[in-house]
């Protein structure tokens, strides 16, 4: 059962890409490593298990378009979200959503007391 909903994840990705970040989010399903990554105006995705393995980038305007279209070994997320068992992201704030850094990963603010 994967740890977040899609929702939870288009809501910290396009945090991340809101503040100028570019994210990368790994989900792990069927033994194999796919990434997503968050650009002003688009996301790419594509598998990243090996230099020899990788997929081509598919690129898409936004995580419902993502979401809701067939990719790379015919993953279709809204499909076979259930399947993913893990997440790893690279973006500064990930865990965290009430704490917010800028791009140098410098603290903005922090939901408990402010900075």
């Amino acid at each position: 059962m994967p740890m977040y909903t899609f929702d939870e994840v288009k809501r910290r990705l396009k945090k991340l890409v809101d503040i100028g970040n570019e994210p990368e989010l790994s989900l792990f399903m069927y033994g194999k490593e796919y990434m997503i990554i968050g650009y002003e105006g688009r996301y790419d995705f594509q598998r990243c298990d090996t230099l020899d393995s990788r997929s081509d980038v598919h690129v898409y305007n936004t995580l419902d378009e993502l979401y809701n279209s067939i990719t790379v070994d015919n993953i279709l997320l809204s499909r076979d979200w259930g399947d993913i068992t893990d997440f790893h992201c690279s973006g500064y704030g990930w865990e965290d959503e009430d704490v917010l850094y800028d791009e140098q990963g410098r603290l903005l603010w922090e939901a408990n007391g402010g900075v």
